[in-house]
């Protein structure tokens, strides 16, 4: 019996171990090309940035590019988001908006659900902003108030890992308390049931973003078992663990920036494509995870053009949604160093707080002509009378007297003219501190630690005729 030589031995040897490898290469390719990562958001709320008031901040998309960039998936992906990106309904709140748009489309979203705060905008401002938007926003809820035809694309199909997948968004109308003009919010099932079908035949797997409470998105698993996905919003906390219902996976975030969900599994093979061997977890964007640099270049960018563009609040007398129609202001503001006179060991412990320099810290950062940050750092933003950004840092900045006690005019005319002190100002609590002292703006709020440095009260009785300060009130 003839052997093979040593050289055709070890041709053979390796022709071998290459189709061992290329057998797990292409297998290895197979799993990868099959596998999936779904990331989701909610209630972003203008969050492009942690504000920095405070150390300890966690969230802002500039965290949350920098989480991407660090955890690549296994396979495929696809991000999107539930709904609740825009922070308001402010013209400024639309500018920045834009910007949030640039992040998410940076960070490669599929999609935009449009929620609450969305909803709330007029029907030609969400049309304009999905004109010139770099990713694509979608609703089949929000319709033309006359037409009842949608004012956004309701849904987006992609194709990830070979399959076709189907986005469709809804957000539901008890979920939404302001509607905007020119807008209906069309019923949870109208907005599925006019999309689906077609979803249904024409994509492998679909994929609802529904910004609504947890009740309501187990209901429509239960009606709609073509929904292979249910990611929801409105809720009180992100969901711990996957749901199943019928035969959807239900998970849900919210939390203002601070947390993306992740699911990830592979496709099943034929119809109905199902995501099996599904995990879930719910990501926290902590303190410790670096701001993004390109994303910082576009914060800059927006305090550069909330700076240069005159907003509806630069009015010189803002309107006060609770006025009379006619009837003046009992009172206007006047600024902290009116009432060092009288209440002088008071002024001097402001004077020696933090809220006594608290516009300085806008300052530094380049946020002092933003408004979303000024409302906690000056005397009356946005109202009659207070501050108003053309003033700069010359009046009305820092938290002063009047920031928590109100207008002061009537009191110190009281004072001035010898009359009667009758004007008082109403008690403070807690719940004014809270007013900016809450969530990311400030750490865990305890009055008893937070009041003990800045406790002032009542220093007596008025000054005598002599000794009043020689002021006059316009």
């Amino acid at each position: 019996m003839k052997f093979p030589s040593r050289r055709t031995s070890a041709i053979i040897a390796v022709f071998a171990a290459l189709l061992v490898a290329a057998y797990f290469i292409i297998n290895h390719k197979k799993t990868e090309s099959d596998a999936i990562s779904i990331y989701f958001t909610c209630d972003t709320s203008g969050r492009l940035e942690p504000c920095g008031c405070f150390t300890g901040q966690h969230g802002g998309l500039t965290r949350l590019k920098t989480w991407f960039d660090a955890h690549p998936p296994r396979g495929d992906s696809l991000k999107a988001d539930v709904g609740g990106a825009l922070a308001g309904g402010a013209d400024y709140d639309v500018i920045q908006y834009r910007y949030l748009l640039r992040a998410f489309a940076a960070m490669e979203y599929a999609a935009l659900n449009m929620g609450a705060s969305e909803a709330a905008l007029p029907a030609e401002t969400l049309r304009d902003l999905a004109k010139h938007s770099p990713v694509p926003m979608i609703s089949a809820s929000l319709v033309d108030a006359a037409s009842r035809k949608a004012v956004l694309p309701p849904t987006r199909i992609v194709t990830i890992a070979g399959k076709r997948i189907g986005i469709l968004g809804i957000a539901a109308p008890e979920s939404i308390k302001e509607v905007g003009r020119g807008l209906s919010v069309l019923t949870t099932d109208e907005a599925v049931s006019r999309h689906l079908p077609e979803l249904e035949r024409t994509t492998d797997f679909i994929i609802l973003l529904a910004f609504a409470k947890e009740d309501e998105l187990r209901r429509l698993a239960r009606t709609f078992y073509e929904i292979d996905v249910i990611l929801g919003g409105d809720v009180a906390g992100p969901a711990q663990e996957i749901i199943r219902e019928n035969e959807s996976i239900i998970l849900y975030t919210t939390n203002e920036a601070r947390t993306v969900g992740t699911l990830s599994g592979k496709f099943s093979p034929g119809k109905p494509t199902r995501l099996v061997d599904a995990a879930y977890n719910i990501e926290m964007l902590w303190e410790n995870i670096p701001q993004a640099d390109e994303f910082r270049t576009l914060v800059r960018a927006y305090r550069d053009e909330i700076r240069r563009t005159p907003l509806a609040i630069d009015a010189a007398v803002a309107d006060d949604p609770n006025a009379i129609p006619g009837v003046a202001p009992m009172a206007m503001f006047i600024g902290s160093s009116s009432c060092a006179s009288c209440h002088q060991s008071d002024h001097a412990k402001w004077a020696a707080s933090g809220h006594a320099h608290a516009f300085e810290t806008l300052v530094k950062k380049g946020s002092d002509a933003d408004p979303h940050c000024i409302k906690c750092h000056t005397v009356g933003f946005g109202e009659p009378g207070g501050y108003r950004r053309s003033m700069g840092a010359g009046k009305f900045v820092d938290v002063g007297c009047e920031s928590c006690h109100g207008p002061a005019s009537a009191h110190l005319d009281k004072v001035l003219h010898g009359k009667p002190v009758n004007f008082t100002f109403r008690p403070l609590g807690p719940a004014d501190c809270k007013s900016c002292h809450y969530g990311e703006f400030s750490r865990p709020f305890d009055w008893n630690e937070f009041w003990p440095p800045v406790a002032h009260g009542k220093e007596g009785a008025a000054p005598r005729k002599a000794d009043r300060p020689a002021q006059s009130i316009r």
